[in-house]
């Protein structure tokens, strides 16, 4: 397969569910540039839609690397800086009260991917009938899970579900985790908030993504996450290559 034999059509949603009163995601949908982001604030109004929507602001400035190795740079370095400006915002206008904020991003050149994280934010990619997650939550029960404390069953029935152990503005210093994967011609991504996962079973992703047309495979996802409690507010791109 061709280096430049891959082009992109993606589509958005980011929608406040039925219960928030705030939407505090945000989401950058720029196929042309290849590039992705979601990003889930935490705080409530004027902490998390500020720093989700500073994330998405700040990465929809950076211009497009040819390699996708500087893209990646550009955006660890842009996600650092963020991180800073999220703390000094806190300080300098709440009291210190946490502006923090999940953030995922898909980068994609050629047959390449890469994808940045911080958070429980995730990535999968739908090949044929395979779903993966490309992400690891960066959650309490995610941790419980790696130590072998309680199952993946148990993960997603605990009350513990939505204790993040790293986010955007919560620490001086983040760790941002960074995964390179491959790209077919007809693959499929759902980059997402835990809006989407934590109501719409990963078992039905698949299913929901079967439409031929990505926009159609996108309102699909939409219904099915307004025909459940809609909790939290819930965000998604539906991207593919061709």
């Amino acid at each position: 397969m061709g280096e430049t034999s891959l082009s992109w059509r993606s589509v958005a949603v980011t929608n406040v569910g039925k219960v928030r009163q705030c939407n505090e995601d945000s989401v950058l949908d720029k196929p042309e540039g290849g590039l992705w982001v979601v990003a889930d604030g935490m705080g409530g109004h004027e902490a998390g839609d500020v720093a989700s929507q500073t994330i998405v602001h700040r990465l929809g400035e950076l211009s497009p690397r040819a390699y996708i190795s500087d893209y990646v740079d550009q955006v660890e370095d842009t996600l650092l800086k963020i991180n800073q400006e999220l703390i000094e915002y806190s300080q300098s206008n709440l009291n210190g009260l946490t502006v923090g904020s999940t953030v995922v991003c898909m980068l994609a050149r050629a047959n390449l991917g890469v994808v940045l994280w911080v958070g429980d934010s995730r990535l999968y990619r739908i090949r044929g009938d395979s779903l993966v997650q490309l992400t690891k939550d960066h959650s309490e029960v995610q941790r419980l899970v790696d130590e072998g404390v309680i199952s993946q069953e148990q993960a997603e029935k605990s009350a513990f579900r939505n204790v993040l152990t790293r986010a955007m503005g919560a620490h001086e210093q983040v760790e941002i985790d960074i995964n390179a994967f491959d790209i077919r011609k007809g693959d499929r991504f759902i980059i997402c908030s835990d809006g989407l996962y934590n109501e719409v079973p990963e078992t039905d992703l698949v299913a929901l993504c079967s439409n031929k047309k990505i926009d159609k495979a996108s309102e699909k996802l939409t219904d099915a996450c307004l025909k459940t409690p809609a909790r939290d507010n819930f965000s998604f791109i539906v991207i593919e290559s061709y």
